[in-house]
């Protein structure tokens, strides 16, 4: 299979559809048509179009052509509505995402700005000091 590169987002957006689905990427990018696999798949790519990923990278991504992409995004609204497996496995990657990756990088993105809020503020004594 290709290797692809993937930034720190689509990353964890692919591990947390792995978790929740129990479906490793490997299958997930495959031509399997089986439902769960099918769902995991067109959730992946709900959630990377939605984080900003352009059709045709999210294609690559998902293994599929960007026009199956856009029938995911598509049929999106309806799936949520009508279709309870989608329902629950999306409900349950989206609450992995906020609760988890989207904590994760606050807390993490908040240690920075404390790092760098520190240097300052050293700075700014030995200049004042100098």
């Amino acid at each position: 299979m290709k290797e692809i590169n993937i930034n720190s987002n689509e990353e964890a957006l692919t591990q947390i559809v792995e978790l929740v689905s129990g479906i490793p990427r490997s299958i997930i990018r495959s031509k399997d048509r089986h439902r769960k696999i099918a769902i995991a798949r067109s959730i992946l790519g709900v959630m990377l179009r939605e984080g900003g990923c352009s059709a045709v990278r999210t294609g690559v991504l998902v293994g599929r052509h960007h026009a199956s992409v856009l029938k995911y995004t598509t049929d999106h609204k309806d799936n949520i509505k009508w279709y309870e497996p989608y329902r629950d496995m999306y409900l349950a990657v989206q609450d992995e995402y906020v609760t988890g990756y989207r904590a994760a990088k606050i807390d993490h993105m908040q240690d920075q700005i404390n790092l760098l809020q520190n240097s300052i503020q050293i700075l700014k004594n030995n200049t004042l000091k100098g």
